[in-house]
Protein backbone atom coordinates (compact mmCIF):
# COMPACT_ATOMS: atom_id res chain seq x y z
CA UNK A 1 0.00 0.00 0.00
CA UNK A 2 1.59 3.69 -1.30
CA UNK A 3 0.86 6.64 1.41
CA UNK A 4 0.71 9.92 0.74
CA UNK A 5 2.75 12.44 2.83
CA UNK A 6 -0.24 12.98 5.23
CA UNK A 7 -0.76 9.30 5.72
CA UNK A 8 2.98 8.46 6.37
CA UNK A 9 3.00 11.57 8.88
CA UNK A 10 -0.22 10.13 10.45
CA UNK A 11 0.84 6.60 10.80
CA UNK A 12 3.83 7.68 12.94
CA UNK A 13 1.99 9.49 14.64
CA UNK A 14 -0.96 6.68 15.36
CA UNK A 15 0.86 3.79 14.81
CA UNK A 16 4.00 3.84 15.73
CA UNK A 17 3.84 6.98 18.72
CA UNK A 18 3.01 7.08 22.38
CA UNK A 19 3.71 9.51 24.77
CA UNK A 20 5.01 8.47 28.64
CA UNK A 21 5.60 10.56 31.12
CA UNK A 22 8.43 8.47 32.96
CA UNK A 23 10.57 11.43 34.28
CA UNK A 24 7.86 12.08 36.51
CA UNK A 25 5.89 8.85 37.44
CA UNK A 26 9.35 6.80 38.08
CA UNK A 27 9.42 2.83 36.91
CA UNK A 28 7.44 0.36 39.20
CA UNK A 29 7.94 -3.03 38.71
CA UNK A 30 5.65 -4.14 40.96
CA UNK A 31 2.38 -2.55 39.82
CA UNK A 32 -0.78 -4.78 37.94
CA UNK A 33 -1.27 -5.77 34.51
CA UNK A 34 -3.04 -3.29 31.90
CA UNK A 35 -5.62 -5.62 30.45
CA UNK A 36 -7.56 -4.72 26.99
CA UNK A 37 -9.76 -7.05 25.62
CA UNK A 38 -11.47 -6.42 22.17
CA UNK A 39 -14.37 -8.08 20.16
CA UNK A 40 -14.07 -6.70 16.66
CA UNK A 41 -15.96 -7.65 12.96
CA UNK A 42 -14.68 -8.05 9.58
CA UNK A 43 -11.37 -8.29 10.35
CA UNK A 44 -9.70 -11.74 9.26
CA UNK A 45 -8.79 -14.35 11.73
CA UNK A 46 -5.50 -14.73 12.11
CA UNK A 47 -5.07 -11.53 11.84
CA UNK A 48 -2.05 -10.44 14.46
CA UNK A 49 -2.69 -7.18 16.64
CA UNK A 50 -0.07 -5.45 18.62
CA UNK A 51 0.65 -3.56 21.83
CA UNK A 52 3.16 -0.96 21.76
CA UNK A 53 4.24 1.29 24.37
CA UNK A 54 6.78 4.65 24.29
CA UNK A 55 10.51 4.01 23.54
CA UNK A 56 12.60 6.22 25.63
CA UNK A 57 12.10 10.24 24.63
CA UNK A 58 11.39 9.55 21.09
CA UNK A 59 8.49 9.57 18.94
CA UNK A 60 8.12 6.16 18.03
CA UNK A 61 7.39 2.98 19.92
CA UNK A 62 8.53 -0.84 20.46
CA UNK A 63 6.40 -3.51 20.58
CA UNK A 64 5.90 -5.06 23.83
CA UNK A 65 2.79 -7.42 23.34
CA UNK A 66 0.63 -9.24 20.77
CA UNK A 67 -2.09 -11.51 20.01
CA UNK A 68 -3.74 -13.38 17.29
CA UNK A 69 -7.31 -12.10 16.56
CA UNK A 70 -10.02 -15.46 16.32
CA UNK A 71 -13.65 -15.52 15.87
CA UNK A 72 -13.42 -11.75 16.22
CA UNK A 73 -11.79 -11.77 19.78
CA UNK A 74 -8.29 -11.04 21.32
CA UNK A 75 -6.59 -10.74 24.84
CA UNK A 76 -3.48 -8.64 25.43
CA UNK A 77 -2.25 -8.30 29.56
CA UNK A 78 1.13 -5.98 29.83
CA UNK A 79 2.53 -5.38 32.67
CA UNK A 80 3.54 -1.54 32.61
CA UNK A 81 6.92 -0.43 34.04
CA UNK A 82 5.12 3.15 34.76
CA UNK A 83 1.80 4.07 35.94
CA UNK A 84 0.66 6.92 33.30
CA UNK A 85 1.67 5.70 30.20
CA UNK A 86 -0.06 5.94 26.93
CA UNK A 87 -0.19 2.75 24.38
CA UNK A 88 -1.17 2.08 20.52
CA UNK A 89 -2.48 -0.55 19.31
CA UNK A 90 -1.43 -1.91 15.65
CA UNK A 91 -2.57 -4.51 13.07
CA UNK A 92 0.34 -6.25 11.47
CA UNK A 93 1.23 -4.50 7.58
CA UNK A 94 -2.14 -2.00 8.03
CA UNK A 95 -1.09 1.71 8.14
CA UNK A 96 -3.13 3.19 10.77
CA UNK A 97 -2.83 2.41 14.75
CA UNK A 98 -5.17 3.14 17.81
CA UNK A 99 -3.74 5.36 20.45
CA UNK A 100 -5.35 4.73 24.13
CA UNK A 101 -4.61 5.86 27.99
CA UNK A 102 -5.42 2.84 30.04
CA UNK A 103 -5.10 2.47 34.38
CA UNK A 104 -2.62 -0.78 35.95
CA UNK A 105 -5.21 -3.09 37.28
CA UNK A 106 -8.06 -2.41 35.01
CA UNK A 107 -9.60 -3.51 31.82
CA UNK A 108 -10.10 -1.71 28.68
CA UNK A 109 -12.61 -2.77 26.04
CA UNK A 110 -12.18 -2.40 22.18
CA UNK A 111 -15.02 -2.77 20.14
CA UNK A 112 -14.38 -2.27 16.07
CA UNK A 113 -15.50 -3.07 12.62
CA UNK A 114 -12.83 -3.26 9.86
CA UNK A 115 -9.25 -3.02 9.92
CA UNK A 116 -9.24 0.42 10.12
CA UNK A 117 -8.31 0.46 13.82
CA UNK A 118 -7.80 4.02 14.34
CA UNK A 119 -11.63 4.03 14.08
CA UNK A 120 -12.64 1.44 16.58
CA UNK A 121 -13.64 2.43 19.98
CA UNK A 122 -12.45 2.35 23.28
CA UNK A 123 -13.78 2.07 26.83
CA UNK A 124 -12.57 2.06 30.05
CA UNK A 125 -12.51 4.41 33.44
CA UNK A 126 -9.19 6.46 32.39
CA UNK A 127 -9.44 10.14 33.07
CA UNK A 128 -7.26 11.24 30.09
CA UNK A 129 -9.18 8.50 28.03
CA UNK A 130 -12.44 9.69 28.77
CA UNK A 131 -10.96 12.89 27.57
CA UNK A 132 -10.06 10.97 24.56
CA UNK A 133 -13.41 9.89 24.13
CA UNK A 134 -15.11 13.35 24.38
CA UNK A 135 -12.53 14.02 20.94
CA UNK A 136 -13.81 11.25 19.24
CA UNK A 137 -17.33 12.05 19.71
CA UNK A 138 -17.10 15.56 18.72
CA UNK A 139 -15.12 14.29 15.31
CA UNK A 140 -17.99 11.48 14.76
CA UNK A 141 -20.67 13.88 15.07
CA UNK A 142 -18.91 16.71 12.65
CA UNK A 143 -17.75 14.45 10.16
CA UNK A 144 -19.14 10.99 10.24
CA UNK A 145 -17.52 9.89 7.36
CA UNK A 146 -13.93 10.98 8.31
CA UNK A 147 -12.69 7.50 8.69
CA UNK A 148 -14.89 6.11 5.52
CA UNK A 149 -13.09 8.27 3.30
CA UNK A 150 -9.67 7.79 4.75
CA UNK A 151 -9.92 4.19 4.34
CA UNK A 152 -11.16 4.19 0.37
CA UNK A 153 -7.95 6.54 0.01
CA UNK A 154 -6.32 4.15 1.67
CA UNK A 155 -7.03 0.81 0.00
CA UNK A 156 -7.18 2.45 -3.45
CA UNK A 157 -4.95 1.86 -6.25
CA UNK A 158 -3.29 5.20 -7.42
CA UNK A 159 -4.04 4.38 -11.43
CA UNK A 160 -7.44 3.91 -10.51
CA UNK A 161 -9.23 6.36 -12.52
CA UNK A 162 -11.58 7.83 -9.84
CA UNK A 163 -8.45 7.86 -7.69
CA UNK A 164 -8.34 11.94 -8.31
CA UNK A 165 -11.90 12.40 -6.94
CA UNK A 166 -11.10 10.16 -4.00
CA UNK A 167 -7.73 11.76 -3.27
CA UNK A 168 -9.70 15.43 -3.38
CA UNK A 169 -12.49 14.19 -0.38
CA UNK A 170 -9.64 12.66 0.96
CA UNK A 171 -7.97 16.66 1.26
CA UNK A 172 -11.15 17.57 1.88
CA UNK A 173 -11.69 15.67 5.00
CA UNK A 174 -8.59 16.36 6.75
CA UNK A 175 -9.45 19.96 6.01
CA UNK A 176 -12.57 19.11 7.82
CA UNK A 177 -11.08 17.31 10.44
CA UNK A 178 -9.26 20.46 11.17
CA UNK A 179 -11.51 23.03 11.10
CA UNK A 180 -13.67 20.89 13.65
CA UNK A 181 -10.89 20.06 15.83
CA UNK A 182 -10.08 23.44 16.06
CA UNK A 183 -13.61 24.57 17.32
CA UNK A 184 -13.35 21.90 19.70
CA UNK A 185 -10.50 22.56 21.25
CA UNK A 186 -10.89 26.01 21.57
CA UNK A 187 -12.78 25.66 25.13
CA UNK A 188 -10.55 21.98 25.93
CA UNK A 189 -7.89 22.19 28.88
CA UNK A 190 -4.19 21.79 27.54
CA UNK A 191 -3.60 17.38 28.25
CA UNK A 192 -1.83 14.72 25.85
CA UNK A 193 -5.20 14.46 23.99
CA UNK A 194 -4.67 17.92 23.17
CA UNK A 195 -1.48 18.03 21.87
CA UNK A 196 -2.29 14.60 19.89
CA UNK A 197 -4.75 16.31 18.27
CA UNK A 198 -2.87 19.42 17.37
CA UNK A 199 -0.09 17.46 16.17
CA UNK A 200 -1.81 16.31 13.80
CA UNK A 201 -3.68 19.50 13.15
CA UNK A 202 -0.41 21.20 12.36
CA UNK A 203 0.52 18.20 9.93
CA UNK A 204 -2.67 18.95 7.87
CA UNK A 205 -1.98 22.88 7.97
CA UNK A 206 1.93 22.17 6.90
CA UNK A 207 1.16 19.83 4.31
CA UNK A 208 -1.84 21.09 2.60
CA UNK A 209 0.18 24.91 2.84
CA UNK A 210 -3.59 25.87 4.55
CA UNK A 211 -2.24 29.19 6.09
CA UNK A 212 -6.14 29.68 7.21
CA UNK A 213 -5.26 26.22 9.47
CA UNK A 214 -2.05 27.03 10.43
CA UNK A 215 -2.84 30.85 12.14
CA UNK A 216 -5.77 29.24 13.82
CA UNK A 217 -3.42 25.81 15.21
CA UNK A 218 -0.72 28.60 16.54
CA UNK A 219 -3.53 30.54 18.34
CA UNK A 220 -3.91 26.57 20.04
CA UNK A 221 -0.37 26.46 20.51
CA UNK A 222 -0.50 29.35 23.05
CA UNK A 223 -1.74 27.26 25.76
CA UNK A 224 1.07 24.68 25.31
CA UNK A 225 2.83 25.60 28.83
CA UNK A 226 6.35 26.69 28.65
CA UNK A 227 7.75 24.22 30.70
CA UNK A 228 6.18 21.41 29.24
CA UNK A 229 8.58 18.38 29.86
CA UNK A 230 10.81 17.46 26.96
CA UNK A 231 9.79 13.89 26.95
CA UNK A 232 5.94 15.03 27.24
CA UNK A 233 6.86 16.44 24.25
CA UNK A 234 8.83 15.52 21.52
CA UNK A 235 5.62 16.53 20.14
CA UNK A 236 5.74 19.88 20.97
CA UNK A 237 8.82 20.49 18.95
CA UNK A 238 7.10 18.98 16.06
CA UNK A 239 4.20 21.17 16.52
CA UNK A 240 6.76 24.29 15.83
CA UNK A 241 8.14 22.52 13.18
CA UNK A 242 4.97 22.36 11.40
CA UNK A 243 3.83 25.76 12.39
CA UNK A 244 6.59 27.89 11.85
CA UNK A 245 8.75 25.71 9.33
CA UNK A 246 12.39 27.18 8.63
CA UNK A 247 12.50 26.18 5.28
CA UNK A 248 9.68 26.52 1.92
CA UNK A 249 10.05 23.50 -0.51
CA UNK A 250 13.23 23.97 -2.43
CA UNK A 251 12.09 24.43 -6.17
CA UNK A 252 13.37 22.97 -9.83
CA UNK A 253 16.45 25.30 -10.60
CA UNK A 254 17.74 26.04 -7.28
CA UNK A 255 21.00 25.34 -5.94
CA UNK A 256 20.90 22.27 -3.29
CA UNK A 257 20.41 23.16 0.30
CA UNK A 258 23.00 22.40 2.66
CA UNK A 259 22.44 20.40 5.94
CA UNK A 260 24.80 18.36 8.30
CA UNK A 261 23.95 14.36 8.32
CA UNK A 262 25.79 12.13 10.07
CA UNK A 263 26.79 8.48 8.61
CA UNK A 264 26.43 4.77 10.70
CA UNK A 265 30.30 5.28 12.09
CA UNK A 266 28.81 8.71 13.61
CA UNK A 267 31.24 10.94 10.63
CA UNK A 268 29.78 13.90 9.81
CA UNK A 269 28.78 14.77 6.11
CA UNK A 270 27.40 17.89 4.54
CA UNK A 271 24.83 18.17 0.97
CA UNK A 272 27.36 19.99 -0.56
CA UNK A 273 30.41 17.35 -0.43
CA UNK A 274 28.90 16.54 -3.90
CA UNK A 275 29.41 19.51 -5.41
CA UNK A 276 31.90 19.58 -8.00
CA UNK A 277 32.84 16.27 -8.08
CA UNK A 278 31.79 15.87 -11.64
CA UNK A 279 28.77 13.54 -10.97
CA UNK A 280 25.41 13.61 -10.78
CA UNK A 281 23.76 12.88 -7.43
CA UNK A 282 20.75 11.01 -6.54
CA UNK A 283 18.90 12.36 -3.62
CA UNK A 284 16.28 9.51 -1.92
CA UNK A 285 14.66 10.27 1.28
CA UNK A 286 12.78 7.15 2.70
CA UNK A 287 12.71 5.56 5.71
CA UNK A 288 13.63 1.69 6.77
CA UNK A 289 11.28 1.04 9.51
CA UNK A 290 8.48 1.91 7.06
CA UNK A 291 7.36 -1.82 5.81
CA UNK A 292 5.41 -0.10 3.35
CA UNK A 293 8.12 2.46 1.79
CA UNK A 294 10.05 -0.12 1.56
CA UNK A 295 8.06 -2.59 -0.02
CA UNK A 296 8.20 -0.42 -3.31
CA UNK A 297 11.24 0.74 -3.33
CA UNK A 298 12.46 0.63 -6.49
CA UNK A 299 15.62 -1.16 -5.28
CA UNK A 300 16.65 -2.87 -8.75
CA UNK A 301 16.59 0.06 -10.50
CA UNK A 302 18.72 1.68 -7.88
CA UNK A 303 21.16 -1.25 -7.73
CA UNK A 304 21.91 -0.73 -11.33
CA UNK A 305 22.35 2.28 -11.63
CA UNK A 306 25.18 1.96 -9.09
CA UNK A 307 26.37 -0.83 -10.75
CA UNK A 308 26.88 0.52 -14.05
CA UNK A 309 27.04 4.41 -13.60
CA UNK A 310 28.26 4.89 -9.92
CA UNK A 311 31.60 6.65 -12.00
CA UNK A 312 28.70 9.22 -13.46
CA UNK A 313 26.17 9.22 -10.36
CA UNK A 314 26.43 9.50 -6.41
CA UNK A 315 23.44 7.87 -4.66
CA UNK A 316 22.59 9.17 -0.79
CA UNK A 317 19.61 7.76 1.02
CA UNK A 318 18.18 10.48 3.53
CA UNK A 319 17.48 8.26 6.01
CA UNK A 320 14.21 10.02 7.69
CA UNK A 321 14.23 7.40 10.99
CA UNK A 322 14.01 8.98 14.36
CA UNK A 323 16.90 8.88 16.48
CA UNK A 324 16.13 5.92 18.10
CA UNK A 325 16.22 3.93 15.24
CA UNK A 326 18.79 5.19 13.53
CA UNK A 327 20.89 4.49 16.64
CA UNK A 328 19.79 0.93 17.90
CA UNK A 329 17.78 -0.67 14.57
CA UNK A 330 18.85 0.42 11.61
CA UNK A 331 23.21 0.07 12.91
CA UNK A 332 22.24 -3.90 12.17
CA UNK A 333 22.60 -4.04 8.56
CA UNK A 334 20.43 -7.33 8.84
CA UNK A 335 17.63 -6.31 10.25
CA UNK A 336 16.56 -3.38 8.21
CA UNK A 337 18.93 -3.95 5.20
CA UNK A 338 22.12 -1.85 4.31
CA UNK A 339 23.05 -0.43 0.57
CA UNK A 340 26.60 -0.31 -1.10
CA UNK A 341 25.77 3.62 -1.15
CA UNK A 342 25.91 6.21 1.15
CA UNK A 343 22.94 6.53 3.90
CA UNK A 344 22.86 9.40 6.48
CA UNK A 345 20.41 10.66 9.26
CA UNK A 346 20.66 14.35 10.68
CA UNK A 347 19.62 12.65 14.09
CA UNK A 348 17.25 15.44 14.68
CA UNK A 349 13.85 13.50 13.24
CA UNK A 350 14.84 15.24 9.82
CA UNK A 351 11.79 17.67 10.33
CA UNK A 352 13.92 20.75 8.56
CA UNK A 353 15.72 18.98 5.89
CA UNK A 354 12.04 17.47 5.25
CA UNK A 355 10.76 20.83 4.99
CA UNK A 356 12.98 22.29 2.67
CA UNK A 357 13.16 18.83 0.56
CA UNK A 358 9.73 18.21 0.16
CA UNK A 359 7.70 18.58 -3.15
CA UNK A 360 5.90 22.00 -3.69
CA UNK A 361 3.27 19.77 -5.90
CA UNK A 362 1.82 17.45 -3.87
CA UNK A 363 3.41 18.18 -0.44
CA UNK A 364 5.32 14.68 -0.49
CA UNK A 365 8.08 14.23 1.82
CA UNK A 366 9.82 10.52 0.73
CA UNK A 367 11.01 10.73 -3.15
CA UNK A 368 13.30 11.75 -5.35
CA UNK A 369 15.45 14.67 -6.13
CA UNK A 370 18.26 14.67 -9.22
CA UNK A 371 20.67 16.74 -8.83
CA UNK A 372 23.39 18.28 -11.09
CA UNK A 373 27.04 17.98 -10.33
CA UNK A 374 27.20 21.66 -9.67
CA UNK A 375 24.73 21.02 -7.10
CA UNK A 376 21.12 22.71 -9.13
CA UNK A 377 17.88 20.46 -8.70
CA UNK A 378 17.25 19.42 -12.12
CA UNK A 379 13.83 17.92 -11.21
CA UNK A 380 11.90 15.12 -8.61
CA UNK A 381 9.75 12.83 -8.48
CA UNK A 382 7.72 11.36 -5.73
CA UNK A 383 8.56 7.79 -4.33
CA UNK A 384 4.91 6.19 -6.49
CA UNK A 385 6.74 7.68 -9.73
CA UNK A 386 8.54 5.66 -12.05
CA UNK A 387 12.67 6.23 -11.20
CA UNK A 388 14.24 4.40 -13.98
CA UNK A 389 12.07 7.13 -16.36
CA UNK A 390 13.36 9.94 -14.39
CA UNK A 391 16.75 8.73 -14.47
CA UNK A 392 16.78 8.65 -18.02
CA UNK A 393 15.26 12.13 -17.85
CA UNK A 394 17.91 14.07 -15.85
CA UNK A 395 20.85 12.41 -16.27
CA UNK A 396 22.53 12.09 -19.39
CA UNK A 397 24.26 8.64 -18.54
Amino acid sequence: MRKSGISLLLMLLAVVSVWAQESKNGENKSLPPVIVEGKVENVPDGTIIGLYIQNGPYITARLEKKDTIVGGKFRIAFTPKYKNEEYSLGLENFVHGLVFYSTPGTTTIINGKGVDIEAWHVENDNPIQKEANKYRAWLDNNVPDYFDIRKKKDWMDPDDDEYPLVEKAYKKAHEQYAECMIKFMQDREFSPVFVKTLYRIAIIAYLDSNIEIRDKARLLAEKIPSDSPDMQYTFVGQIKHFLYPQYSPISVGEKMTDFVLYDHQDKEHHLTEFNGNGKYLLLEFNSRTCKGCMEHRPIETLNNLYKKHSDKVDILMVNCDDLYFWNIECKDPNKYGRDPWNEWNDKKGCDEIMQRYRSSKDNQSLGYYFVSPDGTILGRISDTENLQEAIDKYFKL
